[in-house]
């Protein structure tokens, strides 16, 4: 069965002591509850006392402003962040788009990437032939997939990353956004492989800023506001609410 449960999660990042970083933090939209010490040092709170459960067939979107922990809480997902506090619990396996080309080296060759790549993704060592050709038939790069990444031009690096980003079988997926993918020619061929992949997917969460995009993928949605849930539901309801708040504050 696949499912997350997180139970009284609390995820902090320490305030660094140079005077620039302290100013660059103290500078984001984050409210002074936000702020507050550990262990004796001081800290941001991304995500506090955050309760949830997922469960399969579920798919959840994850809005809020910039700044609120949406992409804490996705990592958290994905168990790349532990919680300070809290537990968190996950049965299946993960997914997660959350950085493009993550992992890529200028100084190999493209398809000596693919297969670093798919190896720092988890991937069986016994599927990694069959998803090289997959991704390099996807890329169509041809021959440039024997020469070094540091040759590439940057429309071809997205390519390469996108390929193996996407080439995954996930239980649970996570995805941060729905990302650029080269030249208009190549768009259309992305967009079927990204909606190939969510269709199999057994969970999806999708943080996105794009209203239409969260509604055209997903059926609840979480709210996230200050590293907290204000609300978790519907996905109409939810994002409605939302937006009532964004233009609130926008007055």
């Amino acid at each position: 069965m696949t499912a997350i449960t997180l139970d009284n999660v609390y995820v902090d990042f320490p305030l660094l002591a140079q005077n620039r970083s302290l100013k660059r933090l103290l500078s984001l939209s984050l409210q002074g509850s936000r702020l507050g010490s550990a262990n004796g040092k001081s800290v941001v709170h991304a995500l506090k006392a955050v309760n949830l459960e997922l469960k399969s067939g579920d798919r959840i979107a994850v809005v809020g402003p910039n700044g609120a922990g949406k992409s804490t809480l996705l990592r958290v997902l994905a168990g790349i962040y532990p919680p300070v506090i809290g537990e968190i619990a996950i049965e299946g396996q993960v997914g997660a788009l959350l950085t493009t080309g993550l992992g890529m080296r200028d100084d190999i060759s493209g398809y000596e990437n693919i297969d670093f790549c798919l190896m720092l993704q988890g991937v069986p060592a016994k599927k990694i032939p069959a998803k090289r050709e997959d991704v390099a038939q996807f890329t169509e790069l041809g021959e440039f997939l024997d020469i070094n990444v540091g040759a590439y031009s940057s429309g071809m690096r997205v390519k390469l990353a996108f390929a193996i980003s996407t080439a995954l079988d996930p239980d649970i997926l996570i995805v941060d956004e729905i990302f650029g993918t080269g030249d208009a020619s190549f768009v259309k061929k992305a967009e079927k492989r990204m909606l190939d992949l969510i269709d199999r997917a057994d969970i999806l969460v999708f943080a996105s800023h794009a209203s239409s995009l969260v509604e055209q993928f997903c059926e609840k949605a979480i709210w996230l506001q200050d590293g907290n849930i204000v609300e978790f539901g519907a996905i109409k309801s939810v994002n409605a609410a939302y937006l009532r708040h964004v233009a609130a504050e926008s007055n």
